[in-house]
């Protein structure tokens, strides 16, 4: 099949992150269909994106700090750049006339893309052509309905895994896979799996719209449901399950690509209805630390899906044919597959279009590479960010305390306590030395999900 690239991957509005992800007093470093920018807030609050490469030495803007002038500098020689891209100070230039001939240099300036804050999510649209902030302003993001976003009390969940956009996506219009591949969680089991009988294309697929789906239910428990699937370009699905009982379930997802086998994944799930009663004690803690700690816990589903995904991404890279010819798609079920891919070659050249970066064979990555879950989400999070914190500082205080319990304790027994006493300081040093073991095993699950102790083997199932 030919390719055709009347589809624009530049001209598009991308959601680059979670605002609630930000800190305003930081710039922050992304990529972008394999563009490095930087993402900072100016004086009027106003987030800005431009290319983080400083025009003196190509240092990483992102490397430097927000002034109090509202600028960001680069740490490199202290260059400044307003909101505009524009420089605005160089340190080694004393001469006023020289400074404001290099400032109005096209040579010091770095380009800005056009941003907007929509739904909790900060949108990019990385085109660098000087009409882009005209064109920007002719299409909309594709965001959720608003009256479902008054449903949505939980925030936004972003990761970046080692897993290339085209799969990513796919495997977002491959709904049974859950049974077998997520097996044990969430009542998934390969018994309980039916095989789906209706699996249709509503209207005609676009370019610029995309194109939905509907299917039927894939288990025993969702067998009477409707299920919408609707892709929006370049990365929204928005699916919307509708059951019987008349109660629904909303599921929106973005698939980001940042660069050649990585992609960025940011998603929201949606049930209408009251929220869950917490428990009391529950309530006594930060909401950081309960967010952190539902992300920590959450992760086998998402590493069975990784691991997957990752070895179909490297087995492609060896295959070096189209998908037409290595992939075997003969049920029902994987009409959602086909229909994407028909949509990437017949619109999208078949890929992402990368900017200044080449896409090579993907290389196998190691268990350690593969399920990192630092630079997968931990670093992004400022949730589990607080929550490593906070973990850790306890830790050390439950270390001190079992020191002190011990000298105590000596003590005790040097000027002749009754023994009853002297236990007292030693099962409060034992009990603070298993808390302090426990909470070692718990800030690990923020950093891999490689076992700290016994065999280097992440479980799955």
């Amino acid at each position: 099949m030919k390719m055709v690239t009347n589809f624009s991957w530049t001209k598009q509005w991308y959601p680059v992150t979670p605002v609630s992800y930000l800190d305003p007093s930081h710039p922050t470093p992304i990529t972008l269909l394999g563009k490095r920018l930087v993402i900072w807030r100016d004086q009027e609050e106003k987030w800005i994106a431009m290319d983080d490469t400083c025009p003196h030495k190509l240092a990483q803007l992102s490397l430097g700090k927000i002034t109090e002038q509202g600028t960001l500098m680069c740490r490199h020689h202290g260059w400044c750049f307003d909101s505009a891209g524009k420089c605005t100070h160089m340190p080694m230039l004393r001469d006023e006339k020289a400074l404001a001939t290099a400032c109005q240099s096209e040579r010091s300036q770095v380009i800005i893309y056009p941003t907007q804050l929509l739904q909790g999510l900060l949108w990019i649209w990385p085109d660098s052509s000087s009409t882009a902030f005209a064109d920007s302003t002719a299409k909309e993001p594709a965001v959720m309905p608003e009256d479902q976003v008054e449903h949505s009390g939980n925030d936004w969940f972003m990761s970046e895994v080692p897993v290339g956009y085209t799969v990513s996506v796919e495997s977002s219009f491959d709904p049974s896979h859950a049974q077998f591949l997520h097996e044990g969680i969430a009542g998934f089991s390969p018994e309980r799996a039916i095989p789906i009988e209706h699996f249709a294309l509503l209207g005609e697929i676009s370019g610029e719209a995309g194109f939905t789906l509907k299917h039927s239910g894939y288990n025993i428990f969702n067998q009477d449901m409707d299920a919408t699937r609707q892709f929006i370009p370049p990365c929204s699905n928005t699916t919307v399950y509708k059951y019987a009982n008349g109660k629904s379930a909303w599921f929106q997802l973005y698939f980001v690509p940042t660069k050649p086998g990585y992609c960025k994944q940011i998603g929201k799930f949606i049930l209408p209805g009251a929220p869950a009663k917490r428990n009391f004690w529950l309530k006594l803690l930060p909401k950081y630390l309960l967010t952190g700690l539902q992300h920590a816990s959450s992760y086998k589903l998402s590493n069975q899906d990784l691991a997957m995904m990752h070895s179909q991404t490297v087995n492609e890279a060896v295959e070096e044919q189209t998908w037409q010819n290595s992939y075997f798609l003969p049920a029902v079920a994987d009409f959602g597959i086909v229909t994407f891919r028909q949509w990437l070659d017949k619109f999208a050249g078949g890929k992402p279009a990368w900017q200044g970066v080449t896409a090579a064979a993907f290389p196998e990555l190691s268990d350690e590479q593969l399920y990192d879950r630092w630079h997968r989400h931990t670093k992004h999070c400022p949730s589990c960010r607080q929550s490593l914190l906070l973990l850790t500082k306890i830790q050390g205080f439950c270390q001190g305390f079992t020191a002190i319990s011990g000298i105590l304790a000596l003590l005790l027994i040097v000027i002749n306590f009754p023994l009853k006493i002297v236990l007292i300081p030693v099962l409060l040093g034992i009990l603070n030395l298993l808390c302090f073991y426990r909470l070692e095993s718990i800030c690990h699950r923020f950093i891999s999900s490689i076992p700290q102790r016994g065999l280097p083997v992440v479980k799955l199932y």
